[in-house]
Protein backbone atom coordinates (compact mmCIF):
# COMPACT_ATOMS: atom_id res chain seq x y z
CA UNK A 1 0.00 0.00 0.00
CA UNK A 2 2.84 2.04 0.66
CA UNK A 3 4.87 1.73 -2.21
CA UNK A 4 1.69 2.50 -4.59
CA UNK A 5 0.53 5.97 -2.86
CA UNK A 6 4.26 7.03 -3.12
CA UNK A 7 3.78 6.24 -6.80
CA UNK A 8 1.23 8.06 -7.65
CA UNK A 9 2.16 11.15 -5.32
CA UNK A 10 5.97 10.66 -7.07
CA UNK A 11 3.68 10.87 -10.77
CA UNK A 12 1.41 13.61 -9.68
CA UNK A 13 4.40 15.78 -8.78
CA UNK A 14 6.53 15.13 -12.02
CA UNK A 15 3.35 16.12 -13.55
CA UNK A 16 3.35 19.36 -11.40
CA UNK A 17 6.52 20.31 -12.12
CA UNK A 18 5.55 20.32 -16.06
CA UNK A 19 4.63 23.77 -16.66
CA UNK A 20 1.25 22.82 -19.06
CA UNK A 21 0.26 21.18 -15.61
CA UNK A 22 1.34 24.64 -13.66
CA UNK A 23 -2.32 24.40 -11.83
CA UNK A 24 -1.96 22.40 -9.95
CA UNK A 25 0.61 23.95 -7.36
CA UNK A 26 0.32 26.72 -5.73
CA UNK A 27 0.93 30.30 -7.39
CA UNK A 28 3.97 30.78 -5.14
CA UNK A 29 5.72 27.43 -6.54
CA UNK A 30 5.44 28.13 -9.98
CA UNK A 31 8.79 29.62 -10.47
CA UNK A 32 11.43 27.73 -12.39
CA UNK A 33 13.63 27.29 -9.28
CA UNK A 34 10.59 25.31 -7.91
CA UNK A 35 9.64 23.32 -11.10
CA UNK A 36 13.24 21.83 -10.35
CA UNK A 37 12.43 21.17 -7.18
CA UNK A 38 9.40 19.57 -7.12
CA UNK A 39 10.84 17.63 -10.55
CA UNK A 40 13.42 16.06 -8.50
CA UNK A 41 11.38 15.21 -5.19
CA UNK A 42 9.19 13.63 -7.78
CA UNK A 43 11.74 11.37 -8.98
CA UNK A 44 12.53 10.56 -5.36
CA UNK A 45 9.01 9.37 -4.76
CA UNK A 46 9.27 7.03 -7.61
CA UNK A 47 12.66 5.55 -6.85
CA UNK A 48 11.28 5.90 -2.59
CA UNK A 49 8.66 3.73 -3.87
CA UNK A 50 10.71 1.01 -5.79
CA UNK A 51 13.23 0.91 -3.06
CA UNK A 52 10.33 0.42 -0.42
CA UNK A 53 8.89 -2.55 -2.83
CA UNK A 54 12.48 -4.49 -3.25
CA UNK A 55 12.75 -4.39 0.32
CA UNK A 56 11.12 -7.37 1.23
CA UNK A 57 11.01 -10.96 1.44
CA UNK A 58 9.02 -11.52 -2.08
CA UNK A 59 10.45 -8.60 -3.42
CA UNK A 60 9.63 -10.59 -7.01
CA UNK A 61 6.30 -10.22 -6.76
CA UNK A 62 6.35 -6.67 -5.37
CA UNK A 63 8.50 -6.04 -7.85
CA UNK A 64 6.05 -7.38 -10.43
CA UNK A 65 3.03 -4.99 -8.48
CA UNK A 66 5.17 -2.23 -8.99
CA UNK A 67 5.68 -2.57 -12.52
CA UNK A 68 1.66 -3.55 -13.16
CA UNK A 69 1.13 -0.26 -10.76
CA UNK A 70 3.25 2.14 -12.79
CA UNK A 71 1.06 2.86 -15.92
CA UNK A 72 -2.20 2.39 -14.04
CA UNK A 73 -1.15 5.38 -11.71
CA UNK A 74 0.10 7.22 -14.20
CA UNK A 75 -2.89 6.55 -16.16
CA UNK A 76 -5.09 8.01 -13.48
CA UNK A 77 -3.18 11.21 -13.11
CA UNK A 78 -2.89 11.67 -16.85
CA UNK A 79 -6.94 11.01 -16.76
CA UNK A 80 -7.34 13.00 -13.66
CA UNK A 81 -5.34 16.05 -15.62
CA UNK A 82 -7.37 15.70 -18.35
CA UNK A 83 -11.15 15.67 -17.09
CA UNK A 84 -10.66 18.27 -13.48
CA UNK A 85 -7.86 19.82 -11.68
CA UNK A 86 -9.75 18.72 -8.70
CA UNK A 87 -9.62 15.14 -9.45
CA UNK A 88 -6.16 15.36 -9.34
CA UNK A 89 -6.11 16.64 -6.36
CA UNK A 90 -8.51 14.62 -4.72
CA UNK A 91 -6.54 11.54 -6.00
CA UNK A 92 -3.51 12.94 -4.63
CA UNK A 93 -4.89 13.27 -1.44
CA UNK A 94 -6.23 9.74 -1.61
CA UNK A 95 -2.49 8.57 -2.40
CA UNK A 96 -1.48 10.36 1.10
CA UNK A 97 -4.23 8.45 2.87
CA UNK A 98 -2.99 5.16 0.84
CA UNK A 99 0.45 5.98 2.46
CA UNK A 100 -0.79 6.47 5.85
CA UNK A 101 -2.98 3.76 5.99
CA UNK A 102 -0.10 1.88 5.04
CA UNK A 103 2.31 2.90 7.78
CA UNK A 104 -0.82 2.21 10.76
CA UNK A 105 -1.22 -0.86 9.81
CA UNK A 106 2.39 -1.85 9.84
CA UNK A 107 2.51 -0.72 13.45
Amino acid sequence: MIFAGLLYLGLFVLAASMSRHAQLVPVQWRAAKHGNRLRSAGWLLVVASLMLALWSADWPMRLLAWIGLAPIAGGIVALGLTYGIRWARIAALLALLLVFAGLVSRG
